[in-house]
């Protein structure tokens, strides 16, 4: 939660602070959201949201130039720092005039949860513009190309004006060729994964570009990473898109942010978007499903080859061991479960229900795979398990575990109970001098 105070400056200027409790689980702060109404000491026309981790090399000539670039605008520069070196220091020491001011919110290491893609949205909750413009410190994205992205946005109806690497005369600028390749591939990707959301949009990877305020959802977004653009344009449907070329330029001082790390998140972050949180339990499923099929497999084979059983017969005594060893493994790694062992014996037997139920459809399929076409029983034991995989899961997530959780009261899939999240004071204290 934030707590917003005003008090008159000994000049005249106006004081605004901003003091932070930190929320255990990062959420964006309502009651840091500028209301709409209020005109403020004087009302910016642009928002410029600057993430910053460790750019104390940059910070400094990314305001001299935004001053110039921005002389006859009145804009508000919001630095949302996660640095550990003198990065704030530095930032608090740069001065704000008439046109131009400048304000730090610096987070904790506890409340960075979701990486440069939350800075950005807390920024957002904080901005008093009703244009936001979202750019990086290094000076890769030239601030003076931000007014241009202005002009365009007041002149169309777009809702986002994206600074893009990849229209008209847009380049990459010095990249090599693997991260050629990386970015290209990444922006493949994410145009494969939403065909709707980004069509015309040339470049739903960069972290340059404009948004109006008023077409946000803040709440609705989730970001991880680097690609809030992507988050953006994914999660709020409709949106009218403008481009304007850039050529992406060299970084002044530091080192790059970007990382096997951050790829990681942004492939958890498309995997999110487009199948939402549930795709981690369908892989976490899979893999409880293979050590399965080996229980399966060697149940099959000891019972056909050892005991001499009917390989039919012998598929329905391992469906009954490889579901026991499925049940434990599923109510231990994949779902929560709900109240502790409470309903297990209801779950236990909705499971094995289940995949009995699927043995009737495995049977003959396994007999026409083995006794029809040929194949090894071992093999089309293998298939019939697999094909049949995706339909288990949809059932144990929807009508056993799921509805266990649903009628659990203060519970979810995820654990924990609802309104259970602890408050800690925090020692952050955000400061913002209009003039």
């Amino acid at each position: 939660m934030f707590a917003l105070s005003r008090h008159p400056h000994p000049h005249g200027e106006t004081h605004v602070s901003f003091q932070a409790l930190h929320i255990a689980t990062p959420e964006i702060p309502s009651a840091c959201v500028w209301d709409e109404a209020d005109d403020g000491p004087r009302r910016p026309e642009l928002s410029i949201i600057v993430p910053t981790r460790n750019e104390s090399g940059n910070v400094t000539e990314l305001v001299r130039r935004l001053t110039d670039a921005m002389a006859g605008y009145t804009t508000e520069v919001l630095f949302v720092d996660d640095s550990s070196d003198d990065t704030p220091d530095i930032i608090s020491c740069i001065p704000s005039t008439i046109q131009l001011s400048v304000s730090l919110l610096h987070r904790a290491p506890e409340d960075r949860e979701g990486g440069l893609g939350s800075a950005v949205t807390l920024g957002m909750s904080a901005a008093r513009a009703s244009w936001i413009c979202v750019m990086d410190a290094d000076l890769q994205h030239p601030p003076e190309l931000v007014p241009t992205l202005f002009e365009e946005a007041r002149a169309s109806t777009a809702d986002v004006v994206v600074a893009s690497r990849y229209c008209a005369s847009g380049e990459l600028g010095n990249f090599g060729r693997l991260r050629t390749h990386v970015s290209e591939g990444s922006t493949w990707l994410a145009r494969l994964a939403f065909p709707t959301a980004l069509r015309g949009v040339t470049d739903p990877m960069s972290g340059f570009f404009m948004v109006r305020k008023t077409s946000l959802e803040l709440a609705a977004l989730q970001p991880k990473g680097f690609k809030i653009l992507l988050e953006i344009l994914a999660r709020t449907p409709g949106l009218r898109v403008a481009e304007v070329p850039f050529r992406f330029g060299e970084r002044l001082a530091g080192e790059s942010k970007a990382s096997l790390r951050e790829g990681a998140r942004y492939v958890g972050q498309l995997l999110d978007l487009r199948f939402g949180q549930r795709w981690l339990s369908f892989v976490k499923f899979g893999l409880v499903g293979v050590t399965g099929i080996l229980v399966n497999l060697l149940a099959v084979a000891l019972f056909t080859e050892v005991l001499g059983i009917f390989y039919l017969v012998s598929a329905v005594a391992a469906t009954q061991a490889s579901s026991t060893w499925n049940f434990a493994m599923t109510e231990l790694f994949v779902f929560a479960r709900p109240q502790g062992s409470k309903g297990r014996a209801r779950r236990a037997g909705l499971f094995f229900a289940m995949n009995n139920a699927a043995l009737g459809l495995r049977g003959p399929m396994l007999f026409v795979l083995a006794t029809t076409l040929g194949i090894h029983y071992l093999i089309a034991n293998l298939i019939s398990l697999v094909a049949l995989m995706g339909l288990r899961y949809v059932a144990a997530d929807q009508l056993i575990w799921g509805r266990a959780a649903r009628t659990s009261p203060g519970t979810s899939l995820a654990g924990g109970t609802a309104g259970s999240g602890s408050f800690t004071s925090s020692p952050l204290v955000v400061t913002e001098t209009v003039r």
